[in-house]
């Protein structure tokens, strides 16, 4: 984590009201994260803190873009990430987190790496499926996955060929 100190956020010395913190990462913070599947990576996150009494707000907004390999085609495609999230920081005896987007920190404890919730936050917000549009995806390749699919078989256990004959009504 100590690569990573860029963004380590020190509270305790911002007065009470709305702070901005602004980054702009690229595969080099993902890499610092042992995340390598990406082959490209861009993003610019603003980070507003509201300092309160007791208790912190974090509103984590980004956008960006990954180019990873399409899961249809395996050529690469750019997929464009945008989200908001919110982070609640309290302070207690002893750090934990009680629930996902309320974490407790120690009550001496005077500042907060986000460099790990700017990771998680992306990896939520990437879409299950990295596909380009069936047209863009290379034609070659989807060629060969129609000439090697596995035909459907129609071989059904005899035990389970009775249940055919029911029908619901």
């Amino acid at each position: 984590m100590k690569a990573l100190k860029d963004y380590t956020i020190q509270f305790v010395g911002l007065s009470q009201g709305t702070h901005t913190f602004e980054y702009k990462i690229d595969n080099t913070f993902f890499e610092k994260l042992d995340c390598e599947e990406f082959i490209h990576a861009k993003f610019s996150i603003t980070i507003e803190l509201i300092k309160q009494s007791t208790m912190l707000q974090l509103n984590f907004a980004f956008k960006g873009k990954i180019t990873v390999p399409c899961d249809r085609c395996l050529d690469e495609v750019s997929v464009s990430i945008k989200g908001n999230e919110k982070l609640i920081v309290k302070f207690g005896n002893e750090e934990s987190s009680i629930h996902d987007e309320i974490l407790i920190l120690p009550e001496g404890e005077h500042e907060i790496n986000v460099a790990h919730y700017i990771y998680e936050f992306i990896r939520l917000n990437i879409p299950f499926r990295k596909t380009h549009k069936e047209s863009e995806c290379n034609i070659e390749t989807l060629k060969k996955l129609k000439e090697i699919s596995i035909q459907k078989q129609e071989n059904i256990d005899p035990r389970w060929s009775a249940l055919n004959n029911i029908k619901t009504k």
